[in-house]
This record gives structure tokens, C-alpha cells and sequence, in this order.
């Protein structure tokens, strides 16, 4: 799988370029904050913790990869490849657990060039699992490996600024991935085990990044006057 989706990208990539207008190859990474998912727990009067639904907070992961794209004049097309570490935290009164998993992902997004440096962009992505899902304190799968699907759909909406080489990137990922309820044991030393259902696996992402252009087939290097070659 990962061996077809490394010829298909490079493919495209080598496709594209062929009789572009201008076509950009570059490195990106950053962080992203992931939001979204649900637990459903019972309470502990003697801990003084009551139960209720939780959502998931905040939690900072990072993504980095590589990326195309094809400009004509203001339109642009540009696929990615980015591998991506997502984590969420579910808090229990003065305690915490995480659910996390990493993924590759491969967003394909038409854009417009508003003004200088403003572009804004949207499109469908696909996910790819690497690995498990896990729920840390899960003591009823083995390795707190929780069961969902290998592969999603999102969609992709963003806008970036691009100085130069550099570009800052803004977006949000929405997950359009279906899943289903999850029976789940969290097992806290001093809390006792927690009944609780997973009701929504499902995680959305913000995502900060900078990139920078390795390649630009506009660019035209000047030749310097005491020099015979361009540097």
C-alpha cells in the first residue's frame, strides 16, 4: 500500500510539471491541534468524579511531508503528502487520557490567488492509518488498541501566505470518517476501573505549517557579470 501511494504521488508530480504554466516542489511540517472525539463514562461517587459526556481537549501534534502544485495564472492545484501524529486528552477530574494514532494523509486542493500573498484554497483528503488507534488506561483491549477504520475522508479548507521561498499555512481537516459506538474499561490505580462507551472516535484538526519551494520552474537565475555560469 504505502510502496502505490509513493509511485502514484511521485506519477502526479512528474504530470503535472510537464507543460506547466509554473510548477512549485517543496518540503512543509508544523504543528496541528486535534478536537472532536467523545467518551461517554459512568460516575464515581467515591471519588467525588460524577460521569457525563467528555470531549476530547486540545492536544498538539505535529505533521511534515512534501507537496506539488500546478498554477494557472490565479487557479492553482496542489496534492500533499504528509505524515501526521494526532492526540487528544479526555480529563477526568484531576486525571487525564490521551487517544492517539499517526496517519498519513493525501489532501488533493484547488486554490485561488487573492492578492499578494494571499491564497485560499479547499478539497478532499484521504487518511491512511499507520498503526493502531490506542486510548491510554484502556484495559479492555489488548494495548489499549482501540478498533476503527484503516482509512478516512475529510475535507480540506485553508488559507496560506507565501513570501518568497517560505509560505505560512493555515487549514482545518474535517473528518468524515462514520464510526461506531465502543464499549470501554479505563482503569485508573487509584480510581478503580471506569465503564465508558466511545461514542464518537472520530477527530477534526486545525493545522499550522511553514513551507519551503526546493523547486519552481519559473525561476530564472541571473548571471552575475564576472561569473560564466548561474549560481
Amino acid at each position: 500500500m504505502k510502496k502505490n501511494i509513493t509511485f502514484l504521488f511521485l506519477f502526479f508530480l512528474i504530470s503535472i510539471s510537464m507543460n506547466s504554466q509554473q510548477f512549485i516542489l517543496g518540503v512543509k511540517g508544523g504543528l496541528n491541534y486535534t478536537f472532536g472525539a467523545e467518551l461517554e463514562t459512568e460516575g464515581v461517587p467515591a471519588s467525588g468524579f460524577n460521569g457525563g459526556t467528555l470531549e476530547s481537549d486540545y492536544k498538539e501534534g505535529f505533521h511534515g511531508g512534501i507537496y506539488g502544485q500546478k498554477s494557472f495564472r490565479k487557479l492553482f492545484v496542489r496534492l500533499e503528502a504528509l505524515y501526521n501524529t494526532t492526540k487528544s486528552d479526555f480529563k477526568f477530574d484531576k486525571r487525564s487520557t490521551s487517544y492517539s494514532f499517526d496517519k498519513i494523509s493525501i489532501p488533493i486542493l484547488v486554490g485561488y490567488h487573492i492578492f499578494d500573498p494571499i491564497d485560499v484554497y479547499l478539497g478532499p483528503g484521504l487518511s491512511i492509518m499507520v498503526g493502531d488507534a490506542v486510548l491510554e488506561n484502556e484495559a479492555s483491549f489488548e494495548g489499549g488498541v482501540i478498533p476503527t477504520d484503516k482509512s478516512y475522508l475529510s475535507a480540506n479548507i485553508g488559507t496560506k501566505a507565501h513570501f518568497g521561498r517560505f509560505e505560512i499555512d493555515l487549514r482545518y481537516e474535517h473528518n468524515f470518517k462514520s464510526t461506531e459506538e465502543t464499549p470501554v474499561l479505563l482503569d485508573f490505580t487509584s480510581f478503580g476501573g471506569i465503564n465508558s462507551v466511545f461514542k464518537n472516535k472520530r477527530v477534526n484538526q486545525i493545522m499550522l505549517s511553514v513551507s519551503l519551494v526546493l523547486f519552481d520552474s519559473s525561476y530564472v537565475p541571473r548571471r552575475k557579470a564576472n561569473r560564466g555560469c548561474y549560481f
